[in-house]
């Protein structure tokens, strides 16, 4: 029987998913169920990631200086809030732990404002 679930939150690089990856074998060994909220870039990696669902969430950076594209990096974060808003509203997670990675920005944030703790891994 599962403890709950928990959220983890990771850019779609092997360097803030592999640290993500191993904390999802431990968990779950400890009976919890774990989900991965990430973007695109994960695919290639999902087959091997342990979770009970993988929710691609939308992203972007800010980087450029051109106001165009920061209002159209905005606008695609905030739809990243709305998705992960609606997949913590479903899976109800205990905790939302971060990873890392621009992908990262969205789920935490949707868990702040509906009052599921955070965690930053470093």
């Amino acid at each position: 029987m599962s403890k709950g679930s928990i959220l983890l939150a990771a850019g779609g690089t092997g360097g803030h998913l592999f640290p993500a990856e191993a904390l999802a074998h431990e968990l779950i060994r400890r009976g919890w169920t774990v989900h991965l909220a990430t973007d695109d870039r994960a695919e290639r990696f999902a087959g091997q990631f342990p979770a009970a669902g993988i929710h691609p969430i939308q992203s972007a950076t800010m980087s450029s200086k051109n106001p165009f594209a920061v209002l159209a990096a905005f606008w695609k974060i905030w739809g990243g809030v709305r998705q992960a808003s609606a997949v913590i509203g479903r899976i109800k997670p205990a905790v939302v732990v971060g990873f890392g990675g621009y992908p990262t920005l969205p789920p935490l944030y949707a868990a702040t404002r509906r009052k599921v703790p955070t965690l930053i891994h470093e």
